[in-house]
């Protein structure tokens, strides 16, 4: 398990960085998978050993299938792995030795496995746990044999549906935890194991430095992101309380629940958040606890309206249940909880229960917000801290599409995600690892699956293409190009399928699959009309989107040969597109040869793409933003109509079109949905690009050649009279100030960190910017 391997560019300086011990690759003791006798269930694992001095560093490596924690005398240390794939799966790097001390010591792991319940995040081959030491020293911790292991049968999955839960659900089982089962000293050094069963040995652990003979399944690979963000949070405001004899005050959480009682607590963090929620209680032998989670209250006909309202509507959500034995006992989730809302049904025996605490740790990337907005219009305000709340609850070990029905990372969402996080806080590090978990998701046929990590395979070909694109973003904002290039092949790979697809008119013919492009619109499935039967003019033309972004890299990597063929190839998409599918009367590009529908999205890839003639352009825009009987773009695609605007010098345009956020805020939405007000995503990433237009088209802050080694700064400010954006570079912080006085006059304040040059662009007249404060009066 201990590898060296590539360390990320622009790592914060707080995050403690992995430490390696190469020889001990070849090493005899090298730590054992072991595992249950069962396959499915929550297990726990021991190891007792005794050190005769508390150690200054005591460095372990741990993983295991699917998900675990680790706890070192008492004390949780870890829990994972990030999730990966077999052939890329992770490890984390610990220093266990703040929670060491001489004598007798006791580091022990609750691993669990729901099998077809785990989330579809969750890729799993088999129950097992591994834990390396990293030295001689630390080696008489290594997994194997000696360690004990205990099916814990208080633990039961809850099997959570559409019903259940308000939408379609495939995040995993909740949790039904019977106390009365439980062992609750289970991690103390006091505990007696000595009946509990010895681990089995599976096998070492396997990496690229082992003899191929002698392989387990997972191909163990370092972690490379930083630890998640915990910090302990209260669990929301009282509501409601029903069934107490006497009513405690509004907003308090009623202490004691009387003996043979059946009491309903509603609570209401006031913002959609998540985390691993915590009950603390004392008594209550016999007693039921489920504790609901929603982002919204739903009205009787299913519908959610404002977001604040909650009298006259009912709680549907995942939910877990806790059984208490009649001690003083925590209850806690395996897995993080998303909610606004919470509500408790206590059923009480003969017991009185006592609720003593309920928090919950606050879980996600540690995400930062290094870049800021202030703008004369404070409806912006809101709609920034949205954007960032909905960006943040969607990163965890990976990107996740939402927070609570899905968690997946598909490659639609993480582009906005990543340019989102290079942006706003300047961390890299999600954005680096989902390029490398899409490329290692390659099918054989050259198509990425459309999310990954995930247990089955989905193929979503646009998203291919998306991907492409994607690269390209980052190959721009990171002067990084050993890491670009080895995507370069794949890339190649990839558009090779695609051109196998082009029909003998010179459009792409029928594809398999699913080829999503917008949901939510009217198109069928999310796809336009033409993929399944060929003749696709918006297919036709995201191709050659994603050929222009890789032809820009292969010329850079001295791949000559195949960028001059994918130039020539995107050229005769371009133009047999304008020749099929082309509607003079209308002026815009219809979806098939037969010119019966059109639609803001084929239109709007014309513009990115050059189909139209730049002069045409800003025409084409204004036909976008007017003609209602086009089939209209979603949130999602929002954001490819802001490229669009922003490229025909229509950037402007953009501050009006964030009236569509403006309805959620007014909506009482703390983060943005999947499509509209019945969405049945509250928060879904792909919506929160916003934050990101406030930042590169009002403020207009792009990078002008690859790795962001210069910048140019285009703002289109609209209606604003003022605006301040910071954002972070690589170099140091970009600072845009605009201001407009009575009569028109445009003030502007542009700061460059050192070693970074760049052009300002404003009413179609180019100045250079250089180090420092440049100083703009346009009258």
């Amino acid at each position: 398990m201990p590898l060296t391997g590539y360390t990320a560019p622009n790592q914060k300086e707080n995050h403690r960085p992995f430490v390696t011990h190469p020889s001990q690759l070849e090493d005899d003791t090298f730590a054992q998978w072991i595992i249950p006798e069962d396959e499915l269930g929550v297990f726990l694992f021991r190891k007792s050993f005794s050190l005769e001095y508390k150690p200054e560093a005591f460095i372990v490596h741990v993983s295991a299938d699917p998900r675990y924690q680790l706890f070192v005398n008492e004390q949780e240390v870890s829990f994972g792995p990030a999730v990966g794939d077999l052939e890329n799966w992770h490890y984390e790097t610990v220093d266990i030795a703040p929670q060491l001390r001489a004598g007798e010591n006791i580091i022990a792991a609750r691993v669990w496995n729901w099998g077809r319940l785990n989330g579809s995040r969750q890729i799993t081959y088999k129950t097992a746990f591994i834990l390396q030491g990293n030295s001689d020293r630390e080696q008489l911790v290594n997994t194997n044999s000696s360690w004990k292991v205990y099916n814990d049968k208080s633990y039961h999955p809850l099997e959570m549906t559409r019903e259940i839960v308000g939408g379609n659900y495939i995040a995993g089982a909740t949790d039904s935890i019977d106390g009365t089962k439980h062992l609750w000293k289970w991690k103390t050094r006091e505990f007696d194991d000595s009946n509990w069963e010895n681990a089995g040995e599976f096998g070492r652990g396997n990496h690229t430095g082992l003899d191929t003979w002698r392989v387990t399944t997972w191909k163990l690979t370092r972690r490379s992101l930083p630890p998640m963000e915990q910090i302990k949070k209260p669990i929301g405001d009282v509501l409601q309380v029903r069934g107490m004899l006497t009513e405690p005050e509004v907003g308090t959480l009623p202490a004691i629940i009387p003996p043979n009682s059946h009491v309903e607590i509603l609570l209401d963090k006031r913002y959609l958040t998540m985390g691993f929620p915590k009950l603390q209680v004392t008594g209550g032998k016999g007693s039921t606890i489920k504790i609901r989670y929603q982002e919204a209250m739903f009205k009787p006909d299913g519908s959610k309206g404002h977001r604040d309202h909650w009298e006259g509507k009912i709680m549907k959500g995942y939910y877990d249940v806790f059984i208490p034995d009649g001690g003083k006992r925590l209850f806690e989730p395996l897995w993080i909880r998303v909610f606004r809302y919470v509500k408790l049904t206590i059923t009480t025996a003969d017991d009185p229960l006592t609720i003593d605490d309920f928090h919950y740790i606050f879980t996600a990337y540690p995400l930062q917000e290094n870049a800021d907005f202030v703008s004369s219009d404070p409806s912006l305000q809101p709609i920034w801290e949205a954007s960032w709340r909905t960006a943040r609850l969607c990163a965890l070990e990976n990107y996740m599409d939402c927070p609570y029905y899905e968690q997946l990372q598909y490659i639609g969402d993480t582009r906005i995600q990543s340019l989102i996080s290079m942006y706003i806080d300047g961390d890299d590090r999600l954005a680096r690892n989902a390029l490398l978990q899409f490329y290692n998701s390659m099918q054989p046929m050259g198509l990425t699956k459309s999310v990954h990590p995930a247990g089955g395979v989905q193929i979503i070909p646009p998203f291919t293409l998306i991907y492409i694109a994607m690269v390209h973003d980052y190959y721009m904002l990171r002067d990084d190009p050993e890491f670009v290039r080895q995507f370069i092949p794949g890339i190649v790979f990839m558009l090779e399928w695609f051109i196998s697809k082009i029909g003998d008119n010179g459009i792409m013919g029928p594809l398999p699959y699913w080829n999503h492009i917008d949901g939510g619109t009217d198109f069928v499935n999310g796809s336009p009309p033409g993929i399944s039967e060929g003749g696709s003019a918006h297919m036709t033309i995201l191709l050659a989107y994603a050929m222009d972004h890789a032809v820009e890299m292969l010329k850079d990597f001295g791949f000559n040969c195949e960028a001059e063929r994918f130039t020539e190839i995107s050229a005769s998409l371009k133009t047999k597109t304008m020749e099929l599918c082309y509607d003079h009367e209308r002026g815009l590009i219809a979806e098939t040869p037969e010119k019966t529908i059109f639609s803001q999205h084929t239109n709007i890839f014309g513009i990115l793409t050059d189909t139209f003639a730049p002069e045409k352009q800003a025409g084409i825009a204004e036909k976008i933003l007017t003609e209602q009987d086009l089939i209209q773009t979603t949130l999602y695609f929002k954001f490819y109509l802001f490229e669009a605007l922003k490229k025909t010098g229509m950037g402007n345009e953009v501050i009006g079109l964030m009236e569509d956020w403006q309805v959620f805020i007014d909506y009482g939405f703390t983060t943005f949905p999947e499509h509209g007000i019945g969405s049945r995503s509250d928060c879904h990433a792909w919506a929160a690009h916003p934050i990101y237009a406030f930042m590169s088209i009002l403020s207009g802050i792009r990078p002008a050649s690859p790795g962001f080694k210069s910048v140019i700064i285009q703002p289109n400010p609209g209606t604003l009279n003022s605006l301040e954006a910071n954002m972070p570079h690589p170099e140091g912080t970009i600072s845009v100030i605009y201001n407009r006085e009575e009569d028109g006059t445009q003030n502007y304040s542009i700061r460059l960190p050192d070693n970074l040059k760049g052009t300002f662009v404003i009413d179609d007249k180019t100045f250079s910017l250089t180090t420092g404060v440049n100083y703009f009066v346009i009258e």
